[in-house]
């Protein structure tokens, strides 16, 4: 078949003619395709470390929920009960743990803000009664200066001593 023929040398032609251009072609699709591949494994990495820091948050807060099963006087204390004695050091870290429970949560989780939030309520005549969380998170501090504002403008400590 004579046609088949000329269009295999036209062919041949054509690329002898453009082989450099179609090398350079390759070389850059090639590339394309290696930097897609960096990002997808950026992405990959970058997902991986979220799930694993928001694993982690639910693994502390878990935690947290088990040491207030544990320990319901401090879940829910009776401040003016505890405020001078020796159980007082204990229920302030376990408020401390509370606060680091809502720095890991947050930061990992910053939608759950109002449901630990409303975990400081029960703790509302320490938190009010304490003027420097300065070692916290930006994100802790600030939920603390939310907390006090709603919660401690019209609170006035009331332990009889």
């Amino acid at each position: 078949n004579p046609t088949a023929t000329q269009e295999m040398k036209m062919m041949k032609k054509w690329l002898e003619t453009n082989f450099k251009a179609l090398q350079a072609l390759a070389a850059i699709v090639t590339m394309l395709a290696a930097v897609a591949a960096l990002v997808g494994v950026k992405l990959q990495i970058d997902a991986n470390a979220r799930q694993q820091r928001e694993q982690s948050a639910r693994d502390i807060y878990r935690e947290y929920l088990n040491l207030s099963i544990s320990k319901p006087e401090f879940s829910n204390p009776d401040y003016c009960a505890i405020e001078g004695t020796a159980v007082e050091r204990a229920y302030e870290d376990y408020v401390e743990y509370l606060l680091y429970t809502s720095e890991q949560v947050l930061s990992a989780m910053p939608d759950w803000e109002p449901a630990l939030s409303a975990r400081l309520t029960p703790h509302k005549e320490l938190l009010c009664s304490e003027s420097d969380w300065g070692e916290e998170t930006m994100a802790v501090q600030m939920m603390i200066r939310r907390f006090k504002a709603k919660q401690c403008s019209k609170f006035a400590t009331v332990c009889a001593r």
